[in-house]
């Protein structure tokens, strides 16, 4: 217990440590914070001083109350030490060093909590706004204090380093990240940033360069200064910032990168003339202004995509990643697909762009419609509301909610007749979000269950299919618009796990927009199989290999975003089980682990009673690579996201008490035999001429037995 409390705080202390310096080049790894400091170490007084501010910073915030764990985080202490660097590198020309340090360091920490919560309530990034106001506050205050004869001293480089490597370089760029200069600090902050993300390297590759660009367009006949030299860094800053932190790493975002990193060399050029009236450094401020302005006009754009926005991880790379699967398993949307909005299986009787009323700013509506046994609209004369087969039927809602509209007391017509007058009928309009409506006309009158104000989940019934309005025979009108009103223009729709018939062949399309005259039903659950794949946390298994004699122990486990996972000591794998569907969504960890016998054997598994089924799926190759080949894999990924994805074709088969998953890909035949009862899994995986097998046997924790 001893030992693991010294580990412990020695692992607190080093992050405590390091995590500041890492920050500055958005990492939380310690070893790009430690070659930073190196970087920053070639002017040893410096560093000494933003080491110095790194514990004043740690003190405050624990003094003040903000937690060991903001301390741990290394937030604070990275605005302290660019406080420091700025006092250091921009000489304020008054004040003793070590007060204008202390005083920093505890602004840098007053004004990031502040800030923090200020900026936290519109959902924008303090960025290094905390910085900007620490530094020009002790800039200001030294002009009240007594001037110092000599220069600070703090820039003194390292005498035992040639000075020929402090000569004027383009290593002076990078280098500049922390405001220094100098062959080895540039080096070791192009160390850092591939330490911590190649594709933030890359990124700053293209901020760098369109500085450069920027520079030969408008300032050609200038002398390089420290106008150029700024204008650089904010633009490599923006770059990262814009192109793998707030948005996807993509081929748009490395566009919208560039774009960003020219509009922020403009502003630094304008910045320059205007901080130099207060003589005030210009610092980053060009940078926080541009990513705010590129965060905030980005909240207008009519949809999320090219690039599409993220939340910001710790990598690039794992918000490439992330994107990737979602759009290779949910499709390329901000919001998740609906749900069809009945049970059973109807017809779709008009489609988009519809040759009836699906036409102009309504061309994105589709009608459904109910068929008999015989395959009929309705049975015997038709003449009656009652011969329909889907009328009356119920109506469900294909998203979560609020009910926004309801429009109740509308009378059917007798088929054949059409009320032109209330257009839209018995109406129910569901909100989903900010500018996301689905819209469920003609129904029934006197059958909405619903009230404006109401919260609805997936399935819940709205409503019975009827014949009131612009309706001549019963039938369900369901669209998506922007707005509540009724008659606003529509926007694209698809579905989730819809199940399609033709002829006798059922397959299963996870994203899809149904096409006129298609037979469609939601997936019919089976509950023998959702208990088999249930894998409920704290939940143990064994998997085994007994050709190659390996065992693996597996528990079900929740992270702390609320992520099911299953763990064993070589890797995660990641699952989203949900009421239509178990599937597979990321895997961490050795490539070699049996786990991986579960992602491709059985990515995604419908929990339908269907006898058969047919549906198709993409992998990642990249969760099955090693971790340097995966590096390559992200790289090449974010100009080519189809790259190293694996198409597979399945397909189920039933025996009696198993379900069997039969995979297909051009190198790669699997089969997932899922029992149904007590009786263990079974995975099987041919590849490249070699065939594995590996079970699954549940453990009882509480007795030691497996079953």
């Amino acid at each position: 217990m001893a030992g693991g409390a010294v580990i412990d705080s020695l692992r607190f202390g080093m992050e405590a440590l390091l995590r500041p310096y890492a920050q500055i080049v958005f990492s939380r790894d310690i070893r790009a914070g430690l070659l930073v400091l190196f970087a920053v170490a070639t002017f040893p007084s410096l560093a000494l001083a933003t080491l110095g501010a790194v514990s004043v910073a740690a003190l405050v915030t624990v003094l003040f109350g903000l937690g060991s764990q903001a301390v741990r985080e290394g937030g604070y202490g990275c605005t302290a030490v660019l406080t420091t660097l700025a006092i250091g590198v921009f000489d304020p020309g008054g004040g003793n060093a070590v007060a204008l340090v202390v005083l920093g360091a505890a602004l840098a920490v007053l004004f990031s909590a502040s800030f923090e919560a200020v900026f936290a309530p519109v959902a924008l990034p303090t960025h290094s706004l905390p910085f900007i106001a620490s530094a020009w506050s002790v800039h200001l205050a030294a002009r009240s204090l007594a001037a110092h004869d000599v220069p600070l001293g703090l820039t003194a480089p390292w005498s035992q380093i040639p000075a020929h490597l402090f000569d004027a370089s383009w290593l002076d760029v990078p280098a500049s990240l922390v405001f220094l200069h100098g062959s080895i600090a540039g080096v070791l902050v192009i160390l850092a940033l591939a330490v911590h993300s190649r594709i933030a390297l890359i990124l700053a590759a293209v901020g760098g360069g369109v500085a450069i660009l920027m520079r030969l367009w408008l300032r050609a006949e200038e002398p390089w200064s420290a106008v150029d030299l700024t204008a650089s860094f904010n633009a490599i800053l923006t770059a990262i910032a814009i192109g793998g932190v707030w948005f996807v790493p993509q081929r748009s975002s490395l566009l919208l990168a560039g774009g960003a990193s020219a509009v922020v060399c403009t502003l630094t050029y304008a910045l320059f003339p205007a901080a130099g009236y207060f003589a005030l450094p210009v610092l980053s401020l060009p940078f926080i202004v541009t990513t705010h302005l590129m965060l905030t006009a980005a909240r207008r754009r009519m949809h999320d995509r090219s690039p599409r926005s993220a939340i910001p991880e710790e990598r690039p790379e794992e918000a490439l990643a992330k994107h990737l699967v979602w759009v290779r398993r949910y499709g390329d949307a901000a919001w998740l697909p609906f749900r069809l909005p009945f049970r059973g299986e109807w017809i779709v009787s008009q489609g988009h762009d519809g040759e009836h009323t699906h036409k102009g700013l309504w061309r994105h509506g589709l009608d459904f419609e109910a068929r008999t046994q015989a395959g009929n609209a309705f049975d015997r004369s038709g003449t009656e509301l009652r011969d329909y087969a889907c009328y009356g039927l119920p109506i469900v809602a294909a998203g979560t909610g609020t009910v926004a509209k309801v429009v109740d007391g509308i009378v059917d017509n007798k088929p054949g007749q059409i009320n032109t007058d209330d257009n839209w009928g018995n109406t129910v309009v569901v909100a989903h979000g900010a500018g996301l409506y689905s819209v469920y006309a003609h129904l029934q009158a006197r059958s909405i269950r619903v009230k404006t104000g109401d919260v609805v989940t997936v399935g819940a019934e709205l409503g019975r299919c009827g014949n009131s309005g612009r309706s001549p025979t019963p039938h369900l009108h369901f669209q998506v618009q922007r707005a509540p009103t009724l008659g606003s223009p529509t926007i694209p729709v698809d579905f989730g796990d819809v199940v399609t018939r033709d002829d006798s062949a059922l397959a299963l399309a996870n994203r899809v927009i149904p096409k006129e005259g298609e037979f469609v039903r939601p997936v019919v659950r089976d509950e023998a199989l959702a208990r088999a794949l249930g894998f409920t946390p704290g939940a143990s298994f064994e998997l085994v290999d007994e050709a190659r004699k390996k065992r693996e122990s597996v528990q079900v486990n929740v992270d702390l975003y609320g992520r099911r996972c299953l763990e064993s000591d070589r890797a995660k794998l990641y699952l989203d089980p949900y009421d239509a569907a178990l599937v597979f969504v990321d895997f961490k960890g050795d490539p070699k682990s049996l786990l991986r016998h579960l992602l491709i054997s059985m990515a995604r598994v419908p929990l339908d009673q269907a006898a058969s089924l047919t549906w198709s799926d993409s992998l990642p190759r990249r969760l099955l690579l090693s971790s340097w080949l995966r590096a390559l894999a992200d790289l090449v990924a974010v100009v080519a996201p189809d790259f190293g994805s694996i198409a597979m074709d399945y397909r189920t088969e039933r025996s009696e008490g198993h379900l069997h998953v039969v995979g297909q890909a051009k190198r790669w035949a699997t089969r997932a035999v899922i029992s149904l009862g007590a009786g263990p899994h079974r995975f099987e995986i041919e590849h490249g001429g070699r065939r594995s097998v590996v079970t699954m046997k549940r453990i009882n924790n509480a007795k030691g037995d497996e079953r």
